[in-house]
């Protein structure tokens, strides 16, 4: 029994917690993530009664090991600094919206502690401090207590699982049930499509990598993992988010049958091409032929010409980001607050202006100037920092793979091929959603920020720790 929980019973409930915010994925706004905050806390206590145990050593090991690594891991420092700024603005909250007579103006009132950081909406703030208490948590918690194995093992569960919400969204869809109906037809700046192009990635990923490990029973993982995200990123996801992910999926099959050479048999191989080259045959007629006025073709319709599309969304972009940096510069150090840019765009932009800021007013296509005009330079230098300290692993690992050969079936390959096709799934799943970050607000939705960072803290478990040189010395 002890082996089973510290096997599966720490990474399950962090799965638990990753997965806890699609509760709300087809809502434009979730503020009941409390429960979200105990599930944290309940992390927190698992990490220290079941850390995972390595081989040739007792839990009580595993149990002096996590202590000397939490404390010399800097990301326990910055995540307490990011939660106590969030703390501090849900502690300054409750400000009202004021008409100022004399000035023929309206503003928001002070908060009681002017200087310190707030924020509008008390409830908006404690769920900001759930969502970024949980990813702490979870980046702390990967990072110091749970094994390789069970890292691999978390990434397999979560891409399933995505892929049954995502059959379960794109049957309300097609029933024509709202939200979801709406949000496949427009999908606006925080789209549930990019969560499942996201975890589509992921789990192509995982099933190439556990096809060449000859592991048994993957075949949920095929169908939830890559045929579920598959059909919900077509349907939810923009016209632009619709291109990257189709081609990025061409490109990883591609790469996943020429990775699988030295693993499998050629009749494996052809038997994947056939069932992959059926399954895309089969949406392709089902949208064309059978569903010929779905979302998908109405957004794509829409996107033409691609360069009327591109400009206006340009414009629309351009807007929002003179907003938020007008927003920023009146509150540069403690920002606005938790879903500040909301309820401040209102007073910033004027006219024209904010005629195109109100079509979707929580969100100013820009995730990076929307967290500095709502956390300010204190909370997104710390943010940015946190980030850093996460990525540099990954880097590190990532030079010395470059530099190292390998022993195995893959010596001598291009290095694409010889790294696991999790870290390379995963750092074009990262790279996707940071890109569109730049013209939407993909890290708006609380799904896809635990589950980019939770796969942003596992990848360098897939890459060597050290040099061949230093490992033999």
């Amino acid at each position: 029994m002890q082996r089973l929980l510290t096997k599966y019973g720490l990474v399950s409930h962090i799965a638990c917690v990753v997965l806890f915010p699609l509760l709300f994925i087809a809502q434009s706004r979730a503020l009941n993530l409390v429960p979200l905050l105990w599930l944290s806390l309940i992390a927190l206590e698992l990490m220290v009664l079941l850390p995972s145990v390595r081989r040739g050593e007792t839990l009580a090991d595993a149990r002096q090991h996590l202590w000397p690594a939490l404390a010399w891991d800097p990301l326990l420092y910055l995540g307490l600094a990011l939660v106590g700024v969030l703390l501090t603005q849900w502690a300054n909250s409750g400000c009202e919206l004021i008409y100022l007579t004399d000035a023929d103006v309206w503003q928001f009132s002070k908060p009681a502690l002017a200087w310190a950081p707030f924020s509008v909406e008390t409830s908006a703030a404690l769920s900001y401090v759930s969502v970024f208490s949980a990813c702490v948590v979870v980046a702390l918690t990967l990072r110091v207590a749970v094994s390789k194995e069970s890292k691999r093992l978390l990434l397999q569960w979560l891409a399933g699982v995505s892929g049954c919400v995502a059959f379960y969204c794109v049957y309300q869809a097609c029933q024509g049930v709202e939200p979801y109906a709406g949000k496949a037809l427009v999908p606006g700046a925080t789209t549930m499509g990019t969560f499942y192009g996201f975890w589509l990635l992921l789990g192509m990923g995982g099933f190439v990598d556990a096809l060449a490990r000859r592991q048994r029973g993957i075949e949920p993982l095929f169908l939830f993992g890559i045929v579920g995200n598959l059909l919900g990123m077509i349907y939810f996801a923009s016209a632009l988010a619709l291109c990257c992910y189709g081609v990025l999926t061409l490109f990883l099959f591609v790469y996943g049958l020429i990775y699988l050479g030295p693993y499998v048999a050629k009749s494996v191989q052809l038997k994947l091409f056939l069932l992959s080259s059926t399954l895309v045959a089969c949406v392709a007629l089902l949208l064309i032929f059978v569903f010929p006025g779905n979302p998908v073709v109405s957004k794509i319709k829409a996107a033409l010409p691609l360069t009327a599309y591109w400009d206006a969304l340009i414009a629309i972009k351009k807007i929002k980001a003179a907003a938020a940096l007008g927003i920023w510069q009146e509150h540069p150090w403690t920002g606005v607050g938790a879903d500040g840019f909301r309820h401040f765009a209102g007073l910033t932009a004027v006219g024209k202006d904010w005629r195109a800021v109100k079509t979707d007013p929580a969100s100013a296509y820009n995730d990076s100037l929307q967290f500095l005009c709502e956390f300010g330079v204190l909370g997104a230098g710390l943010l940015l920092s946190a980030i850093i300290t996460m990525l540099v692993p990954l880097c590190y690992r990532m030079r010395i793979a470059f530099k190292e050969g390998t022993h195995d079936e893959n010596a001598g390959r291009f290095f694409l091929l010889r790294v696991s096709p999790i870290v390379l799934t995963g750092v074009l799943a990262m790279l996707v959603c940071f890109l569109e970050s730049w013209i939407a607000n993909p890290f708006r939705s609380y799904s896809l920020l635990l589950s980019w960072t939770c796969v942003m803290v596992v990848l360098p478990a897939f890459l060597p720790a050290r040099s061949l040189a230093a490992a033999k010395g």
